[in-house]
């Protein structure tokens, strides 16, 4: 399987260049949802960058569409609003080849790329173009067999996972809709929504983390043990296409800013995977549909929604095409990336998989990307857009940083954003914390602080607890300061008396453009590097 792999992603990069060689766009629009303008800012640097570079197609028209300010409005209020970018600038979809990628997440439980967004986060390996990779950068490059194979229509990925597959493999043929699935083990499945199919070829049932035994239950389970998981991969057909976009228009056809954010708004957040994938399978009921728990908050709205919804995507159904060899690697969490950057190296080494990519560093046993590291090293430790001279301990993820003669405790996780007023705020929390969870921890450990939240929702994303520096010095050593608070010493009256922010704002408020800056310059500190050693 991984020589096939290997051969799939060799073909894939040689259509891509060749494209990018001839100025054929295989895509008419790609389209990446944001979170916020600022985050959309930083998206738009990235492909501007890239452009300049000569490693896009330039004769693709790439569009960055936040999220209404203030508001999350679901990804499948963000695709809704992908539909919205387009019909602007269009008579009509009518033979246009889409590519849509759900962004616009806060990536709360890798807090380390809400700023960047995880479609910018990196992938372990140098590309022939010389670019260490990103999961943007994959997604063109796997991802331009495609349109080959559809005449018109919307093909809508997720941002925080990283597809290995032959792409001339997916052929949704005349379906109205097609969902691309990997078989996985049911373990993985459960983490993830699991499809299956009926005789025709067409998905049946549509399950959302549910256990093995239930899946195997179902007959989901095949004999290898294995499940069609939902990659997030979906293709959509003109003819559902417009079915969608009718959703956000009036009763005239137009696309209002009342018809738009009736539907598009973060009160009601609908989500593609549930909201609008029920429907479409053949075995769906009505009741069972408004019975399903959704991403966000159930309310009255979000079921008057759902009764719009079923009308509109009733009539049609939805292909499962399932593909194998494949592999599903998902960026879900910290402890995943972690994982990934130091044991996935080996695992994905066929596909170019590095532990060092684009860095220097002193320890060969350190996972590194874009960074230069000197000093004392503890194991299972990854580098990230950082510069690194000192301690640090084992199992710890720095990103963003400049650390200089600090020592790092072990199990943490070290970024530094530079914030919009040009201070510096570096956050620090346990590697397997959850900002998500109210049940909140820090460094493993209850949580130890009051009266320190950003709004109603007490968890570790919304605790003002990091404080605002004027250094990157400064801020490391601030973060320090929190870490041994946290565990019994440190200067509390200092911490008490600084002005903090919490995960949630000093995301909301990075400056995006900065930390593309900053990561250049490690670049260039690389290569001047690499020429001394020459």
């Amino acid at each position: 399987m991984d020589e096939f792999l290997k051969q799939a992603d060799k073909k894939a990069w040689n259509k891509y260049s060749s494209v990018i060689a001839h100025q054929t766009a295989p895509w008419d629009y790609v389209i990446i949802t944001a979170s916020n303008a600022s985050q959309g800012r930083g998206f738009q640097a990235q492909i501007i960058e890239r452009l300049d570079a000569g490693q896009l197609p330039a004769t693709t028209h790439y569009g960055v569409v936040p999220d209404p300010e203030g508001e999350r409005v679901g990804n499948g209020g963000a695709m809704l609003s992908g539909l919205k970018y387009v019909a602007e600038r269009e008579k009509s979809f009518d033979g246009l080849k889409i590519l849509i990628i759900l962004s616009s997440g806060d990536s709360r439980r890798v807090a380390q790329y809400s700023a960047i967004g995880k479609i910018f986060s990196p992938v372990p390996r140098v590309l022939p173009n010389g670019r260490a990779s990103t999961l943007f950068d994959e997604a063109m490059i796997s991802l331009s067999p495609v349109p080959l194979n559809i005449q018109e229509g919307v093909l809508v990925i997720s941002g925080d996972v990283m597809l290995a597959f032959d792409a001339t493999a997916f052929d949704p043929g005349n379906a109205d809709a097609a969902a691309i699935a990997f078989p996985e083990p049911a373990a993985t499945g459960a983490e993830h929504g699991v499809f299956l199919a009926n005789s025709d070829g067409n998905i049946a049932k549509v399950w959302h983390k549910q256990k093995p035994e239930f899946l195997k239950s179902y007959g989901a389970v095949d004999e290898n043990g294995n499940v069609n998981i939902d990659t997030g991969a979906v293709y959509f057909s003109l003819r559902v296409v417009n079915a969608l976009y009718s959703l956000i228009c009036d009763a005239h056809g137009l696309c209002t800013d009342a018809s738009f954010h009736k539907i598009v708004n973060g009160y009601l957040a609908p989500s593609l995977y549930v909201d609008f994938f029920y429907p479409l399978a053949e075995d769906s009921t009505f009741e069972g549909y408004m019975a399903e728990i959704p991403e966000g908050k159930m309310s009255t709205e979000l079921l008057q929604l759902r009764k719009q919804i079923w009308d509109v995507l009733r009539p049609f159904r939805i292909k499962l095409c399932s593909i194998a060899p494949s592999r599903f690697i998902h960026f879900g969490s910290t402890a995943d990336v972690e994982k990934l950057m130091s044991e996935g190296v080996e695992e994905y080494s066929f596909l170019g998989w590095t532990r060092n990519t684009a860095s220097c560093v002193s320890n060969e046993n350190v996972a590194a990307y874009n960074s230069i590291g000197n000093g004392i090293f503890g194991e299972c430790v990854y580098l990230e857009d950082s510069i690194v001279m000192g301690t640090v301990g084992t199992g710890t993820i720095i990103c963003g940083c400049l650390v200089d003669g600090q020592t790092i405790p072990g199990g943490v996780v070290l970024h530094t954003l530079k914030q919009l007023d040009g201070s510096y705020v570096t956050r620090i929390y346990g590697i397997n914390d959850n900002p998500k969870s109210t049940e909140v921890t820090l460094f493993g450990k209850p949580f130890c602080f009051r009266d320190v939240w950003d709004c109603n929702e007490h968890n570790l994303w919304n605790a003002k607890i990091y404080p605002v520096c004027s250094t990157r010095k400064e801020s490391i050593n601030a973060a320090l300061n929190l870490y041994e608070i946290a565990n019994g010493s440190g200067d509390k009256e200092k911490w008490l008396q600084s002005c903090r922010v919490s995960l949630f704002s000093s995301f909301c408020n990075a400056d995006v453009v900065a930390i593309q800056k900053w990561q250049q310059s490690i670049r260039e500190k690389i290569k001047r590097v690499e020429v001394n050693r020459v």
